[in-house]
């Protein structure tokens, strides 16, 4: 507590970290805003150009492969047309994946993979 020259009594912050904590949430709130903008455009430009987004789904399962061991290309190339299905198409993860088995099996029909990339 500070006592001041008028006599009355000033209650100190009840500690000093209460300040700190608050300034802190708001550079932190700045900062995942602007994540979210960069997040925000690199999907529009992914979703109009999806061929660019199986490169990270190209790299994540490459990635994936190499540590556990298995056909690292094979597993690679399956990841990246699950991604180009999610950019292009909007579909969901699980979505994509059956689409991707399917396709893999021969299963998929020709509509669906002729259809166009909508805008």
């Amino acid at each position: 507590m500070k006592k001041t020259t008028t006599g009355t009594i000033e209650a100190e912050p009840e500690t000093w970290g209460d300040s700190v904590t608050a300034s802190a949430k708001g550079v932190l709130t700045g900062v995942e805003d602007g994540l979210g903008a960069i997040g925000k455009g690199t999907w529009k430009v992914i979703h109009k150009l999806p061929g660019h987004g199986t490169i990270p789904g190209f790299a994540i399962g490459l990635g994936a492969a190499m540590l556990v061991g298995v056909a690292e290309l094979a597993t690679a190339c399956f990841t990246a047309y699950i991604s180009y299905r999610m950019f292009a198409y909007g579909e969901t993860l699980s979505e994509a994946i059956e689409n991707a088995i399917k396709f893999e099996s021969g299963k998929l029909d020709n509509t669906e993979i002729n259809k166009p990339i909508p805008d």
